[in-house]
């Protein structure tokens, strides 16, 4: 496959599965079993999860994509096992790599995932002060 269809993967992949919200067909993305879990519990985590996908540059078997996403903490994730109902945004790198067969076959992430869990209110104050709400 070319470098633009290896692009045109990503995309439909993000259309079709994030923000579809269709866990089940990550599977005619990939066959990494980490890869299909991530996805899962993403969007198990967030079930109104939505990526925009900000540019993409393609080369080779590679893509990278810059994404602005959202979403709503309606379940497990990470640390934060227990549903907070707050909003997270993130900005985040995205990185695939793509076998012969148009198949991912290695991914990459690249985010501030402790500005991430703040917003969910998780683990960012120092010990023995509450956690900043912000949402105000």
């Amino acid at each position: 496959m070319s470098p633009d269809e290896h692009r045109s993967r990503v995309l439909e992949l993000v259309d079709r599965v994030i923000n579809a919200h269709d866990a089940g067909a990550i599977a005619e993305f990939t066959s990494s079993a980490a890869i299909q879990a991530t996805v899962r519990s993403l969007l198990e985590a967030f079930p109104d999860l939505h990526q925009e996908i900000r540019w993409i540059v393609a080369e080779d078997d590679r893509v990278v994509a810059f994404v602005e996403m959202s979403g709503t903490h309606e379940g497990p994730w990470l640390m934060v096992q227990e549903p907070t109902h707050r909003r997270m945004q993130a900005s985040l790198m995205l990185a695939f790599q793509f076998g012969a067969d148009g198949m991912i076959i290695d991914s990459w992430l690249g985010t501030n995932f402790i500005a991430m869990l703040a917003q969910l209110g998780w683990g960012v104050a120092p010990i023995g002060e509450p956690v900043p709400d912000l949402e105000t």
